[in-house]
């Protein structure tokens, strides 16, 4: 079962067609002379993550937009060998090198573009809900316009995760465990002031962690999904109830680029990045990954009221520095009157006293062992493939384990394409009552070591096992074509 297909990564299959340049009919791109053109326009977007995830629902809605006819193509690793690839991508854009790109907000003070500095204010946007109302209030409009001076067209903001202290050698609680740390981070300008008002000496953190120790680190900031992608090290801390603030990210163009499209397709990017706002993507996974590093027997710790209000009191010379903006003053004096009024709580995260992947102990007894399926890939095609294209390993004999949290896909057979007994892809399961979501940690492909599948209806009669999708689910078709029976029965 290759998850290319599922619904929640049909980018991939869409960022291939447009590397190959497929073409599409409709209206609204013209040729030289001004005439209706059938070939499609394609726009370069960088991004410098690996996993592309965050700029690929904006993509497919310019498609969808656009009937085709504006396509965007995502470079992915932007810039892959340079720790700063953030300000060299924005940088990069400016200059033409790519018509668009995707960065995060904290990213733009490092070239001089201020206007997004509240947005990474210390401590003031702590939960997720509060950050999807300041990116759905009159603020981010605001905000982009501060790109037009140096080149650059903002077209919208994606909500983003929350960063959180992980300390290497001690638990970053206090403001006297920050004195002398040396914690990375990715480079922001606000970032480094607020570490340094802390008493900590700001790094900038490698792009990945795969293969690498701490470096020479105390901890570093960062989400939940970062650190389980390589920086959930032995004896790791997580501070679980400290948000520095949250990881919105920009879509934004070349100010020449944009101005050279048509009227008709800047309307379809301007709409397509308020669509994409809203993608399930987008709607935070905390869970999936704080689960996997309660696994994994990463800490999860909780600071105390006491040092809660002196990380808050250590950092008000930052906010005399921003506030010194009139428009970053104002946008902080908006944003607090939104927290205040929302009342919503700090996102913090647990690791809960039960055993966190598994779920339900009945469910999952029931549940675990050994499950097998076959079908054809006409057999696939029929169940509805969501649009995507069947490819290798997405049709044959399967088996599924499912053992006390964990999960292996397994294909026997029947896919020519692909060798017999091959393990496909493994991860972690949680159980709440009659559904189920698997949490995938295999490396197929860049991002799939996050991807969330779920939540599914789940129900075994005898010794068979039936998946359904429930509504808003996103995950991978293969589970629902046909039942599953049993072989051989959980330990």
């Amino acid at each position: 079962m290759n998850a290319r297909t599922f619904p929640a990564r049909t980018w991939l299959v869409l960022a291939a067609a447009l590397a190959l340049g497929a073409t599409a009919c409709g209206a609204g791109n013209l040729d030289k002379a001004g005439n209706p053109s059938s070939k499609p326009l394609v726009l370069t977007l960088a991004d410098g993550n690996g996993d592309t995830s965050d700029a690929q629902p904006f993509a497919a809605a310019v498609w969808n937009l656009s009937h085709g006819t504006l396509q965007i193509k995502i470079e992915g690793n932007w810039r892959p060998d340079d720790g700063s690839y953030e300000t060299g991508l924005i940088n990069d854009v400016r200059a033409g090198k790519a018509q668009l790109g995707i960065a995060a907000s904290r990213a733009f003070d490092t070239v001089g573009i201020t206007s997004f500095q509240a947005l990474q204010a210390p401590f003031l946007i702590d939960n997720i809900a509060l950050e999807r109302k300041v990116l759905g209030s009159s603020i981010p409009a605001k905000m982009l316009a501060g790109l037009r001076p140096y080149g650059l067209t903002g077209l919208g903001m994606f909500p983003g995760p929350l960063r959180r202290p992980l300390g290497f050698t001690k638990p970053l609680l206090a403001v006297s465990d920050y004195k002398g740390a040396r914690i990375g981070i990715r480079p922001s300008g606000v970032t480094a002031d607020m570490l340094r008002a802390l008493g900590a000496i700001p790094v900038t953190q490698p792009r990945s962690n795969s293969g690498l120790g701490a470096a020479a680190l105390t901890g570093i900031e960062a989400h939940a999904v970062l650190i389980a992608q390589g920086w959930d090290m032995p004896g790791a801390v997580l501070t679980g109830n400290v948000v520095f603030g949250p990881r919105p990210s920009v879509i934004f163009m070349n100010q020449r680029a944009y101005a050279a499209q048509t009227a008709s397709q800047r309307r379809v990017l301007l709409r397509a990045a308020a669509l994409a706002r809203h993608a399930g993507i987008f709607q935070g996974n905390d869970a999936a990954a704080v689960a996997y590093l309660c696994e994994s027997g990463t800490q999860i710790v909780a600071a105390s009221a006491a040092d809660l209000a002196g990380l808050r009191a250590a950092v008000r010379p930052v906010y005399t520095m921003l506030e010194s903006s009139p428009s970053t003053k104002a946008y902080i004096a908006q944003i607090t009157a939104m927290r205040q009024a929302s009342g919503d709580p700090t996102g913090t995260v647990t690791c809960p006293a039960a055993p966190t992947v598994g779920g339900t102990p009945g469910a999952a007894t029931v549940l675990q062992g050994t499950w097998q399926v076959a079908y054809t890939e006409g057999e696939l095609v029929a169940a509805g493939d969501q649009g995507s294209v069947p490819s290798e390993g997405n049709w044959g004999h399967f088996t599924l384990r499912l053992d006390r949290g964990r999960w292996w896909q397994r294909l026997t057979g029947g896919d020519p394409e692909v060798a017999p007994n091959n393990v496909l892809l493994y991860g972690t399961y949680v159980v709440t009552g009659d559904k189920i979501n698997f949490y995938r940690h295999d490396h197929d492909y860049p991002g799939s070591d996050t991807e969330v599948w779920g939540p599914y209806i789940w129900s075994v009669y005898r010794d068979t096992l039936t998946f359904k999708w429930t509504g808003g689910t996103q995950g991978p078709i293969e589970l629902i074509v046909k039942p599953w029976n049993r072989i051989v029965i959980g330990s």
